[in-house]
């Protein structure tokens, strides 16, 4: 028997089979295709994201011939993203992206009926424009016709869902990312319809991450090839699916996934008083495994820093991996401290503790014998700087003790980007050899919800994992670097950001 995980993320749509020791079998994936309207907003065509889910599918139950092996399917996906469905699920307008900046407008009219506190209480998010409530104010608006219409609003993952198995449905962690939710009492907040303008009865009905929610209908069927006995399971949030698959089942470990962005992830027992935590610039949500939550927050850019100094210091002609082998080569030939230059990643804006969105990068040191090599270095060291103060801030702010910090991603593969994390954290970094824990994650929980999988913790050990030390003399140098050089940096520089965004 077989468990199907998907990924429905940002920019690249995948499908992994795996068999029931979590050996993974096929793997399958397709670009999103994000699209402009003429005012330049970007959406994805629902339908089309309908018509490549099923592409996917098929491309995993050929692999194995008989569909009915294929026990159970369950996916994460992006969160906030969503769009209005009629009674039968189909897809009334096209889907908003989370980073969409239309809804800004109603993101300033919400906060002045209601406080970023206030919200960050019963939501446990502070409020920007990529929430759910905007995206659907902003249909209310702009959408009239298709508004009235509407049976439903539906988040990515509650749209696949309503399509594949004719059910309603929605999950905890994707619902903590609507600023709709009330994430201790794990339901619809009143208050927040409210200023949505909607009933509760215009959502999916929330429910943990790995219900099972029904089998696939003959309808979808025909169009993806599953059999009607493949039970459909409600999967979550990517990033905290990422976590699950990675081996987070308790509290005192921290997720490091490092892709284009960088995010930590720390589940937590229990959550006491939402508003001690507002200024720790963490998010808070429900987690895809128990009763437990979650603190989040991370880098708006780090493996994009990386992509950044590749187009412009290397020739791009050439293959990806290769120009990364040089790269890295290069940084190698630096010294730790990268020859007195700093990299301040905030190519993106500052992330926590201060969220400061209109931050810029900086390169500080310049010098006649600064080498291309000073630089990559400079950057992993920045990078690393930038989620020690992460990593701290959550255990003073938030208040645990992280253990152990599993690293997955893109950018866990770089072993010299790792070991320069793991001297300037002063901590042992786990690499578990897992493809794909996004997709590992969704279908561990596809196994959960129909018992298939007994024991979550033997399933997800079985992989091997890697461990990066740091070195006692680099831990001691980075440790200077990082108090007495690279904060003091930051710190002189936080004046001029927060008088730039007020």
């Amino acid at each position: 028997m077989y468990l199907l995980g998907l990924d429905i993320g940002t920019t690249n749509w995948k499908a992994n089979l795996y068999d029931l020791k979590g050996r993974l079998i096929i793997s399958v994936s397709h670009p999103a295709p994000v699209k402009k309207d003429k005012s330049g907003n970007s959406y994805y065509d629902a339908n089309q994201m309908w018509k490549i889910f099923c592409v996917l599918i098929r491309q995993a139950v050929i692999k194995v011939k008989n569909p009915e092996l294929i026990k159970a399917i369950s996916f994460a996906s992006m969160a906030e993203a969503g769009c209005l469905a009629d009674e039968n699920g189909l897809p009334l307008t096209h889907i908003i992206p989370w980073f969409d900046k239309r809804t800004i407008p109603m993101m300033k009219k919400i906060l002045r009926k209601i406080s970023k506190k206030e919200i960050f209480g019963i939501t446990g998010v502070n409020l920007t424009h990529i929430f759910s409530i905007c995206k659907i104010i902003w249909f209310k608006e702009h959408e009239r016709i298709a508004f009235k219409k509407a049976a439903k609003w539906v988040c990515v993952p509650d749209y696949l869902i309503k399509r594949i198995s004719g059910e309603w449905a929605t999950d905890y962690s994707i619902a903590s990312r609507t600023a709709l939710f009330d994430i201790k009492n794990k339901k619809w907040s009143k208050k927040m319809l409210d200023f949505a303008g909607i009933k509760e009865s215009f959502l999916p009905k929330a429910f943990p991450s790995g219900t099972f929610v029904g089998n696939v209908t003959e309808k979808a069927s025909k169009e993806c090839g599953l059999s009607i006995n493949t039970k459909v399971v409600l999967g979550g949030h990517d990033h905290v699916c990422g976590s699950l698959g990675a081996g987070l089942f308790s509290e005192g470990k921290a997720l490091d996934s490092m892709g284009t962005a960088e995010s930590i992830c720390v589940p937590l027992e229990n959550i006491d008083n939402l508003n001690k935590y507002f200024n720790s610039g963490f998010s808070f949500g429900c987690y895809t495994f128990g009763s437990m939550y979650y603190a989040m927050a991370g880098l708006y850019y780090s493996g994009g820093i990386i992509e950044w100094l590749m187009r412009e210091y290397y020739e791009t002609d050439q293959k990806k991996s290769k120009i990364y082998k040089t790269m890295i080569k290069d940084a190698k030939g630096s010294k730790p401290g990268s020859n007195g230059l700093y990299v301040l990643p905030h190519w993106l804006g500052i992330g926590a503790p201060y969220g400061l969105r209109e931050a810029k990068g900086m390169i500080i040191g310049f010098h006649p014998d600064t080498t291309k090599g000073d630089l990559i270095n400079a950057a992993y060291e920045g990078l690393a700087y930038e989620y020690r103060l992460l990593i701290e801030t959550a255990e003073k702010t938030v208040g645990f003790k992280a253990k152990e910090i599993i690293v997955i991603g893109g950018g866990a593969k770089n072993k010299l980007w790792l070991k320069r994390k793991a001297d300037i954290l002063g901590r042992t970094l786990t690499v578990p050899e897992v493809s794909e824990s996004v997709c590992f994650g969704a279908a561990l929980l596809a196994g959960l919800g129909s018992n298939t999988i007994k024991d979550p913790v033997s399933f997800v050990n079985r992989n091997k994992k890697e461990l990066i030390k740091a070195g006692k003399k680099l831990k001691d140098f980075y440790n200077n670097e990082y108090l007495n050089h690279y904060m003091r940096i930051y710190r002189q520089n936080l004046p001029y950001w927060k008088n730039k965004t007020t």
